[in-house]
C-alpha cells in the first residue's frame, strides 16, 4: 500500500538519496536490489522517489563502516546520521516545496468550502469549462484539462511565485511549441511542489497530453486563473461534474450535505473537540476540510489554537491527487492512504489507526439486491453482510474505527434501511439492539449528478455510548430544484440541524419532542419521530425513515405538510393556466367570432423538402454501435424512444465518450433541428430544444435543419408543426413501409411538398399552435396538481391520528 505523508515529509530521487548518503549511484541501486526493507518507490511521471522519513529511517538501521567514515564522523555514524547533518541538522532535506498558504496569503489556514462561491467567479469556471475544454484539450481526456485547472490554481495558492512567472510566461506566448512547453513545465512546478510535501504526482505526464488548437486559448485558460479568488476548487470540481455527467461515483458529496453532516456529528463535541478525523473513502476531501475547519474555531469564532489529526483513504490515484491539492490549499494536512483494496481488506486495517472521534463518509454504496449467501471472509461485530453488497460492510468498518466518546456520519441508500435480505435485518438488529443508531435523516432526491438514488444520512455513535431510541426525519421535502439536480441551501441546513438537536434534546423545551411538532426553525416544519428500540423491534428494525415519519404524521405535521405543500403547488399551476389562457386569446388565428379562428388563406407556392432542409440520416451501426457507447459517455444519443409528445426527451440514457462526438460531429444535433425517426414505429417528430445543442443521432434517425439560403425565409418551427400534422406522419408511414425493410429513406422524405406562406404568416402559425401547445401542458399540469393535492388531503382527514381512539 502506498502511504503518502504529510506536508514535512517530502519525496527524494534516487540521485539526491545517494548525496544525503553520501554514496554513488550505484550503491543505492545495489542496496535496493539486495538489502531487505528498502524504501518503497513511488512512480512520478515516470522516475521513481522515495518518501524522506521513510528513506532516513532506513538509513539509520546501517552504521557507515569505518574505512568509509568522513572527517568529523565518528565511529557508530549511521547512513542516516549523515543524511539529516547534509540536509541541515533536521530530518528535513533543503529545496523542498514552498510553504503553506499562510495569513498573509490569499489563502487562509483552515478554511471550509463556501457554500455560495462569489457569482464573478462562477461565470469565469463556467467559461472555462465551455468550448475552452475542447479547445485546449484537443485529442487529451476532459481529466487532462481539469488537472491544468486545477495544477495552475494549487499554484497560485501554495507555490505563488511559480504561478506567477508561469503566468508573465502566458502573456507572451505566441507559437504552439511555446504553448507545449507552458504546459510542461506547469505539470513539472506542480509536480515539485507536491513532491515537495510527500506527493507523488504525475501532472506533467497528463498536461504534456494537452493540444491546444492556439497559443491564445492557452493564454486565455492562465489569465482567467489568475483572476479566480479562493474557494473556488470545490466550484470547478462541480461544473467538470455537471459537464462530463460523471455523477457522484467518483469524486463529489454535494458541498450542503458535507456541511450538514458535519454539523450533525461534530456538534455533540465540547469545546478543543474533537481531536481525530477519519473518511475511509475520501474522494474530493470535502469531510476532512470541512471538519478541520469546524474543530478549527469554538462557538464564538475564534481559533482553538490546534485542528483534529486528519486521515482517509482513496482507491484511485486520480482522486487521491486531486484532493491532496484540495486539502492543502485549506490548510488540511494531506494525510490521504492511496489502497488497493476497501478498509477491510488487505493491509489497510493493520496500517490505518484505529479510534477517531469522528467518522464522515460517502461511500460507494451497493443498489442491487445482494445475492442469497453471506460472506465467510473478515470479522463483522454486527453480523457477515451478504454477498455482493458492501452496504453494511462499510457502515461495520466505520462503527469499528470509533472511539468510545466518536460518532459517524455516513450516506446510505434508503433501500439499506428496510431491506429483507435475512443478513441485512440481522445486522439492523444488532445496530439498534446495540444502541448505535443515533438518527437517519431522509435526504432530498437527485441532490447527487447522475443519479436519483434516494439516500440518507445515518448518524452513528460507539456501542460503549449507547443510545435508546433512534431519531428518524424527513427532510425530502426540502431544497430548490436547479436543472436535473435537487440543492439544499445554507438555511436548508441550519433548519435541519436546528431539527435534529430540538427532536434529540427534549428537556430543553418537552413540547418541541412531540412528532406533531414538526421541528424545526425559520416558520419550516422537518417532520420527525423519535422511535424507541421496542417500537423498531416491532417494524422488523427498519432504519427507513418512511416507515416511521409518514406513520406517525398521518394527520399530523407531515401530512400537513405535503397537504400545504399540493395545495400551493395547485395555486400555481391554475395561476400559470390562467397566464397561458390569457396569451392563447391575443393570438391571431384564434380570435374568431366564437372561438373560431379564421382560414388562413393557402399559399399559391409549395416546395419539396429536399430543397428547403439539410436531409442527414445518423451514423452506421459500424460507427455508432452498442461498442461506442458508454454508461460513462459524456454525449447523449438520440433514439426513436425519446421523441416522446413532439419533443426530444431528456431521459440521456444513451451516451457516448467525448472523442466519439467529436469522431461523429457531422452527425451532431443543433437548436431547432427537426429530428424524425428513420426506422422503427413512425412517430411525430421532434424540435431540438437549446440545452439539447450538441447530442448526437443514433442510426435510427434522420435530421432536417434548415439551410442557410432559406434561413430567412423558413422557420424551422413552421416546418415542424407541418411534418406533425396526422396526414403528413401518414405520408412517412406510407413511405416506410414500401420499403423492404421498414424504413424511412431520405430521398423519401425529401420529396414530401410543404406549403410555404410569407415569414408573417408562418410567425403568427407558429405562435397559435405552440400557444395551443402551452395552454395543453398547463392543463396537465393542473390536473397532476389537484391528484397530487387530493392524495394529500386524504393523508389529513384519513390518517391514523386524525379521530381520537376509543
Amino acid at each position: 500500500m502506498v502511504r503518502p505523508k504529510t506536508s514535512h515529509d517530502p519525496l527524494i530521487g534516487r540521485a539526491r538519496f545517494a548525496t544525503l548518503a553520501g554514496v554513488s549511484r550505484s550503491t543505492v541501486t545495489a542496496w535496493e536490489r539486495q538489502e531487505s526493507g528498502f524504501p518503497t518507490a513511488r512512480r512520478s511521471n515516470g522516475q521513481d522517489y522515495f518518501l524522506w522519513s521513510e528513506t532516513v529511517d532506513w538509513l539509520d538501521r546501517r552504521p557507515v563502516p569505518p574505512g568509509r567514515l568522513v572527517a568529523g564522523e565518528p565511529v557508530g555514524t549511521t547512513y542516516g546520521d549523515r543524511a539529516r547533518k547534509k540536509a541541515g541538522g533536521d530530518r528535513l532535506p533543503s529545496g523542498t516545496a514552498e510553504g503553506l498558504p499562510s495569513a498573509g496569503a490569499s489563502y487562509h489556514v483552515p478554511t471550509g468550502v463556501d457554500d455560495e462561491p462569489l457569482p464573478e467567479n462562477r461565470q469565469i469556471v463556467t467559461e472555462l469549462m465551455g468550448r475552452l475544454v475542447d479547445r485546449v484539450r484537443g485529442a487529451a481526456g476532459v481529466l487532462d484539462y481539469l488537472n491544468l485547472l486545477l495544477c495552475l490554481h494549487y499554484l497560485r495558492g501554495a507555490a505563488p511565485s511559480r504561478f506567477g512567472a508561469l503566468a508573465t510566461r502566458a502573456r507572451a506566448l505566441r507559437t504552439l511549441d511555446e504553448a507545449a512547453q507552458l504546459l510542461r513545465d506547469i505539470g513539472r512546478a506542480a509536480d515539485e511542489d507536491l513532491r515537495g510535501r510527500g506527493i507523488h504526482s504525475s501532472m506533467q505526464e497528463a498536461l504534456g497530453r494537452l493540444e491546444p488548437r492556439t497559443a491564445r486559448d492557452l493564454r486565455g485558460v492562465v489569465d482567467a486563473m489568475s483572476r479566480l479568488t479562493e474557494g473556488v476548487f470545490g466550484l470547478i470540481l462541480d461544473e467538470y461534474e455537471h459537464q462530463a455527467a460523471l455523477g457522484s461515483g467518483e469524486f463529489f458529496t454535494p458541498r450542503p450535505v458535507v456541511r450538514l453532516m458535519t454539523r450533525l456529528v461534530c456538534s455533540e463535541f465540547g469545546p478543543g473537540e474533537p481531536e481525530s478525523v477519519y473518511d475511509p473513502h475520501a474522494r474530493d476531501g470535502g469531510f476532512l476540510i470541512e471538519a478541520s475547519a469546524y474543530c478549527a474555531v469554538d462557538d464564538e469564532g475564534p481559533a482553538r489554537g490546534r485542528v483534529p489529526r486528519t486521515y482517509g483513504e482513496t482507491r484511485r490515484a486520480d482522486t487521491w491527487r486531486l484532493a491532496t491539492m484540495n486539502l492543502l490549499l485549506h490548510g488540511v494536512s494531506p494525510s490521504l492512504h492511496l489502497t488497493r483494496t476497501v478498509p477491510w481488506q488487505g493491509d489497510s486495517e493493520r496500517n490505518s489507526p484505529r479510534a477517531f472521534d469522528i467518522v464522515l463518509t460517502n461511500p460507494p454504496f451497493n443498489m442491487s439486491d445482494p445475492g442469497r449467501g453471506e460472506r465467510h471472509e473478515g470479522q463483522w461485530t454486527y453480523g457477515a453482510p451478504p454477498v455482493d453488497n458492501d452496504n453494511f460492510a462499510w457502515v461495520q468498518h466505520c462503527l469499528a474505527t470509533l472511539s468510545r466518546r466518536g460518532r459517524a456520519g455516513i450516506i446510505m441508500p434508503n433501500k439499506a434501511g428496510n431491506s429483507g435480505h435475512k443478513a441485512d435485518r440481522v445486522i439492523r438488529g444488532n445496530l439498534v439492539e446495540r444502541g448505535c443508531v443515533e438518527s437517519v435523516i431522509a435526504l432530498p432526491a437527485q441532490l447527487f449528478t447522475g443519479t436519483a438514488v434516494p439516500v440518507s444520512v445515518w448518524v452513528l455513535r460507539h456501542p460503549d455510548d449507547r443510545c435508546d431510541s433512534t431519531l428518524f426525519l424527513d427532510a425530502r421535502h426540502m431544497g430548490v430544484k436547479s436543472g436535473s439536480r435537487r440543492l439544499l441551501s445554507a438555511a436548508d441546513v441550519d433548519i435541519l440541524v436546528d431539527a435534529y438537536q430540538t427532536y434529540r434534546r427534549p428537556e430543553e423545551d418537552p413540547e418541541e419532542n412531540s412528532p406533531s411538532a414538526g421541528a424545526g426553525g425559520g416558520g419550516r416544519r422537518v417532520p420527525g419521530a423519535v422511535v424507541s428500540r421496542e417500537e423498531l423491534r416491532s417494524s422488523d428494525y427498519s432504519l427507513n425513515p418512511l416507515d416511521h415519519v409518514e406513520h406517525r404524521g398521518g394527520g399530523g405535521d407531515g401530512s400537513r405538510h405535503e397537504w400545504e405543500s399540493a395545495w400551493k403547488g395547485l395555486c400555481d399551476a391554475e395561476g400559470d393556466l390562467s397566464t397561458v389562457q390569457g396569451t392563447v386569446g391575443r393570438q391571431a388565428f384564434l380570435q374568431g367570432p366564437g372561438g373560431r379562428p379564421p382560414w388562413p388563406g393557402r399559399p399559391a407556392r409549395t416546395a419539396d423538402l429536399a430543397s428547403l432542409c439539410e436531409i442527414q440520416a445518423g451514423p452506421s451501426y459500424t460507427k455508432l454501435g452498442k461498442a461506442q457507447r458508454s454508461v460513462d459517455g459524456v454525449v447523449p444519443v438520440v433514439f426513436p424512444r425519446h421523441l416522446k409528445e413532439r419533443r426530444v426527451s431528456d431521459e440521456a440514457d444513451e451516451r457516448v465518450m467525448g472523442e466519439t462526438a467529436r469522431r461523429l460531429s457531422h452527425f451532431g444535433l443543433r437548436i431547432n433541428d427537426i429530428v424524425c425517426v428513420r426506422s422503427g414505429a413512425i412517430t411525430q417528430p421532434a424540435l431540438v430544444r437549446e440545452h439539447q445543442d450538441g447530442w448526437l443521432m443514433s442510426p435510427n434517425v434522420i435530421r432536417l435543419r434548415v439551410t442557410t439560403r432559406h434561413a430567412g425565409r423558413v422557420l424551422p418551427e413552421y416546418l415542424f408543426h407541418y411534418l406533425c400534422l396526422e396526414e403528413s406522419v401518414a405520408w412517412m408511414r406510407d413511405r416506410a413501409a414500401a420499403t423492404a425493410a421498414p424504413s424511412l429513406r431520405s430521398e423519401s422524405l425529401g420529396a414530401l411538398r410543404i406549403p410555404l406562406p410569407d415569414l408573417a404568416e408562418q410567425q403568427e402559425v407558429v405562435a397559435a399552435l405552440e400557444s395551443l401547445d402551452a395552454l395543453d401542458r398547463a392543463h396537465q399540469s393542473v390536473a397532476a396538481s389537484a391528484r397530487r393535492a387530493r392524495t394529500a388531503l386524504s393523508g389529513v382527514l384519513l390518517g391514523p391520528h386524525t379521530h381520537p381512539r376509543a
